[in-house]
């Protein structure tokens, strides 16, 4: 895989802002640029101090005078990714319909957790499951631009779902909340200032990107970057496994029906979010 080729070529106007950025249709040029250009800066019209550079999100996140809004802590703790993983291939399998992507991806990570957790599944946050299905999502999109032969097994499965993390991410946006004044990024913050964490940005920041997950917690070993946090672990197994199931089925049930055939049948918007990028899937009339 070539995770640099994910993004597709640049032919949109630029997001006026990061929060815009989520949803445009081709935001990576944007966001490359802020990264190498604008890491640290105060955006008039957010009204909110942006870290976007791979070193500015992660002395945001190590900072004792930065905290994440409140979030459910417990949840994925008596989760075993690996049992997700499997279950979410089996029911991706049993679902699976090539003209319905867009209910498929959002109802395998909910089965799944159903299936595992019983009414525990509850106590897991919303935005596991949106992260989820955002993966498959993006995952579909990296496999229309990448050649079908790369990906026919599990490990191709998962090495797709580290690589849409980093360069495609689900979350792409945080945010910290000023504890008590502080200096930052050679800047004085007061208490109650809001800071957005562009972890899109950060993360394809060649000077020390990586997956920053879902951007949870603050301190160096939790939410500092994707491995660890476990919901995100819980979210890439249960992307994994549907992306696998997807693979398997379109390889095994639909010889006369290409994979890139299929893909190239898709047209699609993203979600409104200031946070999640997540594909909205639809086939093109007549196909």
């Amino acid at each position: 895989m070539k995770p640099y080729d994910l993004p597709l070529p640049l032919t949109h106007p630029g997001p006026g802002h990061p929060v815009a950025a989520v949803s445009h249709a081709d935001p990576y040029g944007y966001y490359d640029q802020l990264a190498a250009r604008r890491g640290w800066h105060f955006d008039a019209c957010l009204q909110m101090w942006v870290a976007a550079s791979a070193a500015g999100v992660d002395e945001v996140m190590r900072h004792p005078c930065c905290r994440a809004p409140a979030t459910a802590a417990a949840g994925a703790a008596g989760v075993d990714a690996s049992k997700a993983r499997a279950l979410a291939q089996l029911i991706g399998r049993r679902l699976w319909r090539r003209d319905r992507l867009a209910q498929w991806m959002i109802c395998v990570p909910e089965l799944t957790m159903v299936s595992l957790a019983g009414a525990g599944h509850a106590a897991l946050p919303t935005l596991v499951y949106e992260a989820a299905s955002a993966l498959i999502g993006n995952g579909v999109l990296a496999l229309l631009r990448e050649p079908e032969d790369e990906r026919c097994g599990p490990e191709d499965a998962d090495a797709l779902v580290q690589a849409v993390s980093r360069f495609d991410p689900p979350v792409q946006n945080t945010r910290r909340v000023v504890m008590r004044d502080c200096e930052l990024g050679g800047a004085s913050l007061k208490t109650g200032q809001e800071i957005l964490l562009v972890l899109a940005a950060a993360s394809r920041d060649l000077r020390g990107g990586r997956a920053y997950g879902l951007g949870y917690g603050h301190g160096q070993g939790h939410g500092a970057g994707a491995a660890d946090c476990p919901h995100y672990a819980l979210a890439c197994a249960l992307a994994a496994g549907a992306l696998e199931a997807l693979l398997s089925l379109m390889r095994d049930q639909h010889k006369a029906l290409s994979l890139q055939t299929w893909l190239q049948q898709l047209t699609w918007t993203y979600r409104d979010s200031p946070d999640v990028r997540m594909p909205l899937f639809s086939h093109r009339l007549g196909v």
